[in-house]
């Protein structure tokens, strides 16, 4: 091998070996710090949180005819809330319009009141210990979402006291006892 291909090659290799240990210290720098916490990834904080109010499932309860409808409802008419309330030990509990409370609250309270089940005042069958769960950005994008859809006053009745049977549809979520059978 004559001294100029063997010039070459070595500085090919070394060429090769900088480029690699570049990309890896790039690679290593973008990897995620294990004690970070997760959160969803998307185009905007506006599509992560339209996702994340999917996958939560906050349209069962807060669309009406979101599970019927195998969500097929106009966005026009989705977190507005639900008239059919879900009975049990709480009372009467009805989905809340979303696009209301986003309307009224900053995005601070918004944050707040997930992480603290409003204040300790949150009412079943709301899953507050899941919802205190989303990372501080989730609930951020969330908010963003209802937010961007805009206030629609749809009017909803009002929740009963434990033991009062609702006037309206209700769904009954209260643990009935087969006797074991």
């Amino acid at each position: 091998m004559t001294r100029s291909r063997l010039i070459l090659l070595t500085g090919s290799l070394a060429a090769c070996a900088l480029v690699a240990a570049i990309s890896a210290t790039t690679a290593t720098a973008r990897a995620p710090r294990q004690d970070t916490p997760p959160f969803v990834s998307a185009s905007s904080p506006i599509a992560a949180g339209e996702y994340l109010m999917v996958v939560a499932s906050c349209h069962d309860c807060h669309t009406a005819g979101w599970t019927e409808k195998k969500g097929n409802v106009p966005k026009a008419d989705q977190l507005t809330g639900n008239p059919v309330g879900y009975y049990g030990a709480w009372g009467t509990a009805y989905g809340k319009n979303l696009r209301q409370v986003a309307d009224r609250q900053s995005e601070d309270h918004w944050v707040e009141v997930m992480r603290t089940a409003d204040g300790g005042e949150g009412k079943l069958p709301m899953p507050w210990h899941d919802a205190a769960k989303f990372t501080e950005k989730d609930l951020r994008a969330m908010y963003q979402y209802t937010k961007s859809l805009g206030p629609n006053p749809v009017r909803l009745p009002r929740g009963t006291k434990p033991g009062v049977k609702p006037t309206t549809a209700y769904i009954d979520l209260t643990v009935h006892d087969s006797g074991g059978k």
